[in-house]
């Protein structure tokens, strides 16, 4: 998967190689962890969001499945309230032209206990549909361990 992560100061290709589900218990809740692995660990901390409930793990990756098949002038937003998200996407302007790239914004909700710097991710349909099918399947052997 090829994406470009922008955040406030710069923009920077990163190459995603696979993505990390892993399991979290704290305080006697279940919770998520999600990641994407990427070549490059220069902005390894600005991919890391909050702790996920299964119910909103759920909801980013149907959030997923929907962005990659929208089409303009479509926009999809959700707000993962265990976690404090709010994923708005959209389908991508190039100078002037709508093209068929895809962008997610990722930011902290305002009532969110953790507060991060929002950040914005480019990708390709087929790019967002491989992300949703992967997170599926990660979701599922995580499930059912």
């Amino acid at each position: 998967m090829n994406i470009e992560l922008t955040t406030a100061s710069e923009t920077a290709p990163l190459e995603v190689l696979d993505l990390q589900v892993s399991s979290l218990r704290t305080a006697g809740k279940s919770l998520l962890s999600v990641k994407l692995l990427c070549r490059s660990e220069r902005y390894a901390k600005h991919l890391q969001m909050p702790s996920l409930s299964w119910f909103d793990a759920s909801q980013l990756q149907r959030f997923s499945q929907e962005l990659a098949t929208a089409q303009y002038p479509e926009t999809s937003r959700i707000d993962l309230l265990d976690a404090g998200i709010r994923l708005t996407g959209s389908v991508r302007r190039l100078a002037g032209m709508w093209t068929a790239g895809r962008t997610i914004r990722i930011e902290p909700l305002p009532s969110s206990a953790t507060q991060f710097t929002p950040f914005t991710i480019h990708a390709s349909p087929n790019d967002i549909k491989t992300y949703a099918s992967t997170l599926y399947s990660r979701l599922w052997e995580l499930f059912t361990k």
